[in-house]
C-alpha cells in the first residue's frame, strides 16, 4: 500500500471511528436527558409565615419559581367594621412582585378579625358572614385578571383563592364538621364566583391527624365533605399538607386524600399539595429533623411526588416555610413549625434551601431524579382496603404453653399485624402461638396493611379464656341413706366462673364415665356404695375434690 494510499485509508478509518463515537455520545446523551426530570414551571411553590421580601421575591423569580401562597387575613387588612379602613399595601406589594418575577399566587382566605369575631382563629360564619364577604369580593376584584391594578405591568398573575387553611385539624376551626366546612365553601366559593368567575378556588388544606382533640383525621372529614348536598361543585382543586415523620409517610398521604375522592367519583379533578415542610430545629416532634435531614427529604419527597403525579392527578407541591420565625416576636413557646423555613432567621440558606432551587430550576434534576414512579401500584392508587379474617382460635385453655390463632386476609401480599390484649401492633404470621400464663380473659386483634399502606379499618378480633382455677362439684339432691333400690339417683351441679364443660361419675372404684345430672347407677348389689361426682370446666380443669354421696342397698 503506497503511502497516499495508506494516509487515505487512515482518514477513512478515523472517519468511521469518530463517527461511532458521536453516535455513541449522542446516545448516551439521550439517555441521560431521559433519565433526567425536569420539574413543570410551578410545579413546586413556598409559603411562609410572611410575604418574601422585594429581594427575595427578585432572586427566587430569577432562579425560577413560580408559585407563591401567602396568607389574606381579613383582620390584618380591615382594622374595623368600616370598608374605608382596609388597607392592601402587603398584598398589593406581594402580587406587584408576581408581576415583576414571574410567579403566580395563591391567597388563603384564612383568619376572622378580631373587632368581628372576638377572635382569629375561628370562622366568620355567624352575622360577621356579609361583612366577611364584601371583604372577599373586594379582594378578588382588586386581584382579579382584568382588575385595574394590573393595568401597566408587564404580566398578570394567575392568582388561585384557598378557603380556609387546615379547617379539620380544630385549631382554626374548632370543632369542625364537613356540614359545617362545606356550607362555608360554598358560600365564599359564590362570592369569589361574583367577583371573578374564572377564578380558581381551593378548598382547605387538610392536615393528616388533628393537632387538636376535636378536630377531624383527614378521610374521615374528606369523605364527609363528600356527603354535603353541593360540595363538590363548590371548588376546582382539592389539597392536602403533606406533613409526617418522613417522605414515605408524607407520599402516603396523598394516597390517602386520593383514595377518597376516586371512591366518591372524583378522580379528574386535581390535586394540590399547599403545604409540607419539616423543622430543622425547635422542639422534638415528628417533623423535628436536623439541617442535613431537612434537605434529604425534600429531595425524597420530592423526587418521589414529581415521578408519581399522575398517581394523584398532583399540579402543585409547595414548601412551608421559605424562612424560619422567631417566636419570641410572638411572644409564644418556640414550636417546631417556626424551624422549618429553608432559611434561617437570619436570612442565611440552609442545605434544603439549594435542594429547593434545584426543583424550582429550568435544569433536569441530579441523579435522574424525579424520573421514575416506584411507589406500590405505580401510578394506580388502590380505592379499597385490605380485610383480616380469624380462621380458628383458641377456645377456653388452662394451657400455659400452646394456644394457637389462625388468620388470613382478603388480599395477598399484605403485611399482617396483631395485637394482644392491646399491646402496640406488631407484623405476625398465622398460626400464632398466643399462650398466657396470666389467667383471665384475652383477645386478639389481627389487621392487614396493603403494599399502599392501607390499613384495615376493621381488625378481626377474638377472645377466650385462660382458666387456672378448678370448679367446684356440688350434689343437689340425693336418695335416702339406706334403700332397697339397687339402682341410686343422684343430681348435681357445677360452680366455675368460665363455666362447665362435663362431669364424670364414678362408683366405688369404678372408673370415671361421662355423666349429667341427675345421675341414676347401674345395677347395684346390696351393701354399702358410694357415688362420686365431679366437674370439669370448659378450659380442662378438674375438681380435685369430687362431691360424694354415700348409700346403703338393703334386701
Amino acid at each position: 500500500m503506497t503511502g497516499h494510499a495508506r494516509r487515505a485509508a487512515i482518514r477513512r478509518a478515523t472517519s468511521v471511528i469518530a463517527t461511532v463515537i458521536a453516535c455513541h455520545a449522542a446516545l448516551y446523551l439521550s439517555v441521560a436527558i431521559a433519565a433526567a426530570a425536569v420539574p413543570p414551571p410551578g410545579f413546586f411553590g413556598v409559603g411562609g409565615w410572611s410575604y418574601p421580601s422585594d429581594g427575595q421575591a427578585a432572586t427566587l423569580g430569577s432562579a425560577g419559581l413560580r408559585l407563591v401562597r401567602g396568607a389574606l387575613v381579613w383582620g390584618a387588612i380591615q382594622t374595623s367594621a368600616n370598608p374605608a379602613s382596609r388597607n392592601w399595601s402587603g398584598p398589593d406589594r406581594l402580587a406587584r412582585d408576581a408581576a415583576a418575577n414571574g410567579f403566580d399566587l395563591i391567597f388563603v382566605l384564612n383568619g376572622c378579625a378580631v373587632w368581628a369575631c372576638g377572635t382569629v382563629n375561628t370562622p366568620p360564619t355567624g352575622g360577621e358572614l356579609p361583612a366577611y364577604e364584601s371583604f372577599v369580593r373586594a379582594a378578588v376584584a382588586r386581584y382579579g385578571p382584568r382588575s385595574s391594578f394590573w393595568t401597566g405591568r408587564r404580566r398578570v398573575p394567575s392568582v388561585s383563592w384557598q378557603v380556609w387553611d387546615e379547617v379539620n385539624d380544630g385549631y382554626f376551626w374548632p370543632n369542625p364538621t364537613p356540614a359545617a366546612y362545606a356550607a362555608f365553601l360554598g358560600q365564599i366559593s359564590t362570592t369569589i364566583k361574583s367577583a371573578d368567575p374564572t377564578a380558581t378556588v381551593v378548598m382547605s388544606g387538610l392536615t393528616e391527624f388533628p393537632s387538636v382533640s376535636t378536630g377531624m383525621a383527614l378521610t374521615q372529614f374528606l369523605s364527609g365533605l363528600y356527603q354535603q348536598p353541593g360540595f363538590a361543585s363548590s371548588f376546582e382543586v382539592a389539597a392536602v399538607h403533606a406533613y409526617a415523620s418522613d417522605p414515605a409517610a408524607s407520599v402516603h398521604i396523598l394516597d390517602e386524600a386520593r383514595r377518597v375522592m376516586l371512591q366518591n367519583g372524583d378522580g379528574s379533578r386535581p390535586l394540590w399539595v399547599t403545604e409540607m415542610g419539616w423543622a430543622s430545629a425547635g422542639p422534638a416532634s415528628p417533623f423535628t429533623v436536623d439541617a442535613a435531614t431537612q434537605s434529604a427529604y425534600l429531595v425524597s419527597a420530592w423526587d418521589t411526588m414529581l415521578a408519581c403525579r399522575q398517581r394523584w392527578n398532583l399540579q402543585h407541591v409547595l414548601w412551608f416555610a421559605l424562612a424560619d420565625l422567631n417566636a419570641n416576636l410572638l411572644g409564644q413557646p418556640d414550636y417546631w413549625g417556626f424551624n422549618n423555613g429553608l432559611l434561617g432567621l437570619d436570612g442565611t440558606p440552609k442545605p434544603a434551601y439549594a435542594s429547593f432551587l434545584t426543583f424550582i430550576g429550568s435544569a433536569p434534576l441530579p441523579g435522574g431524579g424525579g424520573n421514575s414512579c416506584s411507589l406500590p401500584g405505580g401510578f394506580t392508587v388502590l380505592t379499597t382496603t385490605p380485610t383480616a379474617a380469624i380462621l380458628s382460635t383458641p377456645v377456653d385453655t388452662n394451657n400455659t404453653h400452646s394456644a394457637f390463632v389462625t388468620f388470613s386476609s382478603d388480599e395477598t401480599g399484605v403485611e399482617l399485624q396483631c395485637s394482644l390484649d392491646g399491646s402496640p401492633w406488631i407484623a405476625c404470621s398465622s398460626p400464632l402461638n398466643v399462650a398466657s400464663a396470666r389467667e383471665g380473659i384475652h383477645q386478639i386483634q389481627v389487621r392487614a396493611i396493603d403494599s399502599q399502606g392501607n390499613i384495615d379499618p376493621t381488625p378481626a378480633s377474638a377472645s377466650w379464656l385462660v382458666d387456672l382455677t378448678p370448679p367446684d362439684t356440688v350434689i343437689t339432691q340425693r336418695g335416702t341413706v339406706r334403700s332397697r333400690r339397687h339402682r341410686l339417683r343422684i343430681s348435681f351441679i357445677g360452680v366455675d366462673a368460665g363455666g362447665i364443660g362435663s362431669f364424670q361419675c364414678r362408683v366405688d372404684r369404678r372408673r370415671w364415665t361421662v355423666c349429667a345430672s341427675p345421675y341414676t347407677t347401674p345395677r347395684l348389689r346390696s351393701g354399702r356404695h358410694t357415688v362420686y361426682v365431679r366437674a370439669i370446666d370448659r378450659a380442662g380443669n378438674v375438681d380435685h375434690s369430687p362431691a360424694y354421696a354415700t348409700f346403703v342397698v338393703t334386701r
